[in-house]
């Protein structure tokens, strides 16, 4: 700890409260498709990949004793599975077969991390760097995800498919859990954070640059009842195909 009490205390219970906003941004969206009866435009793979970046976050700041972590990815949890198990009823066999696939590779790799963390790691040192490696692989491919619309917006000149107010959430979020993370020298917390800061200040910068035309949003993007950045074209990240017809 830096013995600052903002550094140490403010600005990650601040990080908790934003990142548990960011967690239930498409909650208005997946309630709207129940009701519906039809999950339209609404894109339901990364709910699964939501569980498993927070069950190793959870997990992570368990082994750590760190409530900042610990409690936004506890409801985190909740709030994925029950958005997972709600899109599961809605969607095609398409997108079922994909989130079987996602909610597996969870229920499979989980249980053996946990495994190794209990009978494998020699101290609490490897316990945690475990979790927070396996924090860090699925954060940047959250993280991954928004480079190809900045490539579009580069291609087009039209900023239109990079929406401000997540983007300036997403601005905040990294910046605080990189204070925070720096503050108590835990590269675990910095580094992806530390990237996903400078990617959002990037497409700040190309919001600025290149003006945003109504009436050419690409495509590929899908939108939650206002979308997420870390959500849009997921399913090209993590390799289980995309509706991107490009």
């Amino acid at each position: 700890m830096s013995g600052n009490v903002l550094l140490d205390t403010v600005t990650p219970a601040l990080g908790a409260v934003v990142s548990t906003a960011m967690y239930l941004s498409p909650l208005k969206a997946v309630l709207r498709a129940s009701r519906e009866k039809s999950l339209g435009e609404l894109n339901p793979l990364p709910f699964g990949v939501t569980i498993a970046n927070c069950i190793a976050w959870l997990s992570y700041g368990l082994l750590k004793h760190d409530p900042f972590v610990t409690a936004p990815n506890a409801a985190g949890v909740l709030i994925a599975v029950f958005m997972t198990l709600t899109a599961f009823g809605l969607a095609d066999e398409e997108a079922r077969h994909k989130m079987r696939f996602v909610c597996c590779l969870t229920a499979g790799v989980m249980p053996l991390l946990g495994v190794f963390t209990a009978f494998g790691a020699k101290d609490a040192e490897m316990q945690k760097g475990v979790w927070g490696l396996a924090g860090n692989v699925i954060c940047l491919i959250y993280y991954a995800a928004p480079l190809s619309t900045m490539w579009e917006v580069i291609r087009t000149r039209n900023s239109a498919s990079i929406l401000v107010p997540l983007t300036m959430m997403n601005t905040m979020n990294a910046a605080l859990w990189t204070t925070y993370g720096v503050a108590v020298l835990d590269v675990y917390i910095w580094l992806p954070n530390g990237i996903g800061l400078a990617l959002s200040v990037l497409q700040v910068a190309l919001r600025l640059v290149f003006p945003a035309r109504t009436g050419m949003m690409p495509s590929h993007q899908h939108h939650a009842g206002g979308g997420t950045g870390k959500y849009s074209r997921l399913d090209d990240t993590v390799g289980l195909g995309s509706t991107d017809t490009r």
